[in-house]
């Protein structure tokens, strides 16, 4: 029997790379669709019954009557490709020792190295629209500090070390289409949103662009929505 897979998708969020990777793997799925706060921008408190973070993407699976509930863009992504689509992965059977350390490392970085400068970004452009008005000099100052000293340095390696990486090849592991690249589309499209400047960036830019143009990619589009992420900087 066909596994039911359910996402639970919030507006800008993470969730938009699940959709394309179920477009992907050609698996049907249904998606259930969460606003955020206009004001706060936060995510509604219903996604807190469907996991008790309350954040996005989580993922319903039913699957021989049993229901798998499955937060954490990673996981999401390395559980689906392991159990519905190999062809997007490279096992850890590959004799490829290279492909497969790329596939694992930029699989990861996408959560932990990639994205903690972009959410300081976000915190630090928040930070002084949702504290209380007469303190809001004070958090303007500390906004612009932390952002020029610590936040955009952080951004600019990041960066640079994708751009690096990215020089002559059209994917992150093994030649072709991963989850990886699903991964990192997220980053792709902080950058996008960023401060920094994007000619500076052509190597990732070249590939992010093709990425736009999968025809999965744009199927997701359709069924979830293009992200805009500038919304929490501006």
């Amino acid at each position: 029997m066909a596994a039911k897979i359910t996402v639970h998708w919030l507006e800008d969020s993470r969730a938009q790379r699940i959709l394309w990777l179920l477009e992907e793997l050609g698996l049907d799925y249904e998606v259930k669709r969460y606003s955020r706060d206009p004001k706060t921008l936060l995510a509604p408190k219903e996604l807190a019954d469907v996991h008790p973070l309350g954040k996005s993407p989580v993922v319903t699976i039913v699957e021989d009557g049993k229901t798998l509930t499955l937060a954490e863009s990673g996981a999401i992504v390395e559980f689906i490709v392991e159990r519905y689509g190999s062809n997007l992965s490279i096992p850890a059977s590959s004799s490829d020792m290279q492909a497969r350390a790329d596939y694992l490392y930029w699989l990861h970085w996408a959560e932990g190295s990639g994205m903690l400068p972009l959410m300081f970004s976000i915190v630090f452009a928040q930070l002084p629209k949702q504290g209380p008005w007469l303190a809001k000099p004070l958090l303007n100052g500390v906004s612009y500090g932390a952002m020029s000293q610590f936040v955009l340095p952080r951004l600019k390696e990041n960066f640079r070390f994708i751009e690096q990486s990215l020089a002559g090849k059209d994917y992150f592991a093994g030649g072709k289409l991963t989850g990886a690249d699903i991964m990192m589309s997220f980053i792709a499209e902080g950058l996008e949103s960023s401060p920094l400047p994007n000619d500076k960036y052509p190597n990732i830019f070249r590939w992010y662009n093709s990425m736009l143009e999968r025809t999965a990619y744009k199927k997701a589009l359709e069924k979830g929505g293009k992200n805009d992420l500038g919304r929490f900087t501006r």
